[in-house]
């Protein structure tokens, strides 16, 4: 836990010497490990002949909750049903008493999430938390926002969406009727580290508020559905009035096992140009990338409010030039056009 230690070769958490061994990874040995803790370790090898190689570079590593009993926030969530579409926003302003040393987010969510601190985005995940069997288990993803947070007033923002867990639309597999669904959810706890060496969390709890976003439809199947007119702006700053929203209730935890996510995350990593653009007639577009891809569409419109725009993705073309997506199992759009 201690870097200097470590380069004086006194570590305070595992000390292994020289260790002969045909096996690559050795299995950690040392003093247990303690949640919230950075620790850093180096190795060196040597060999088959003893000779040896350079030390390598001190790493580090940091330790989350590791535990049920350190979680601190409740669950909570909107008062809404399983049925209704628009997807949830939740909103919290708190005060950093003190000059921040550091600040980790500890964020599990069943469903799919959007965090964002004082207005910005945080991370490039995409899809966060992955599929998991919800009334089993939960994933948490950990966040360092050392950087967004301030001493003073600062706003917590999340979106909720539907993802795996409030399947909406017939779905293979019937996740549909899965017996854990129920009306997103989440449970946050904010362990900022002050100068003084003072430690405050944050959590969630009755203090936060809820409304309606903009994203009137989400189905990780079938699409988004995002209407402009209902924007908040600066709904996660500060400076936002959020007199008008509803108090949040609290929610039982789906399962008793909430665990780290493990997983790579998915997230942008290359942005591709349309290679071919054809019009057909006065209002349909079809953009050609020449590659089939896992991805997100970006582009830019302009028109009168209330204009609808839909994006229809597909991996191949029919013979008149229109997107062909016999070959994938979709399940349209709702009934009410929304």
């Amino acid at each position: 836990t201690d870097s200097i230690l470590l380069v004086s070769g006194k570590a305070n958490a595992w000390q292994t010497a020289k260790t002969n061994s045909a096996i690559q990874k050795i299995t950690y040995s040392g003093k247990a490990l303690q949640p919230f803790t950075t620790y850093f370790w180096q190795v060196k090898v040597w060999d088959k002949d003893g000779k040896p190689g350079s030390l390598s570079d001190i790493q580090r590593f940091e330790t989350g909750m590791m535990d049920m009993k350190n979680w601190k926030g409740s669950w909570i969530s909107d008062t809404r049903d399983i049925h209704l579409k628009p997807a949830p926003y939740f909103r919290n302003v708190f005060k950093a008493t003190e000059k921040i040393r550091s600040a980790r987010a500890y964020i599990a969510v069943a469903g799919l999430y959007e965090l964002s601190v004082n207005g910005k985005t945080i991370s490039d995940h995409r899809l966060d938390p992955m599929y998991t069997r919800f009334d089993r288990r939960n994933l948490y993803v950990t966040y360092d926002i050392t950087q967004q947070l301030k001493a003073g007033d600062n706003a917590i923002g999340v979106l909720l969406g539907n993802g795996w867990y409030n399947h909406q639309s017939t779905a293979v597999w019937y996740f549909h009727e899965a017996p854990w669904r129920a009306r997103p959810a989440f449970c946050m706890d904010i362990r900022i580290t002050y100068e003084n060496g003072s430690i405050e969390t944050i959590v969630t709890g009755k203090k936060w508020k809820t409304s309606l976003s903009p994203v009137i439809f989400n189905s990780i199947y079938t699409a988004e559905h995002y209407d402009s007119r209902l924007e908040q702006n600066g709904w996660n700053t500060t400076s936002f009035v959020d007199s008008s929203w509803k108090d949040v209730m609290y929610r039982a935890a789906p399962s008793t096992n909430i665990v780290a996510q493990t997983l790579h995350p998915i997230r942008n990593v290359e942005k591709i140009e349309t290679k071919t653009l054809n019009r057909i007639g006065d209002s349909v577009y079809v953009f050609d990338l020449g590659r089939n891809i896992s991805g997100v569409a970006e582009i830019t419109v302009a028109g009168e409010a209330g204009t609808i725009v839909r994006l229809k993705h597909a991996e191949r073309i029919y013979a008149n030039g229109r997107v062909d997506q016999s070959n994938i199992d979709v399940h349209y759009r709702p009934t009410d056009n929304s």
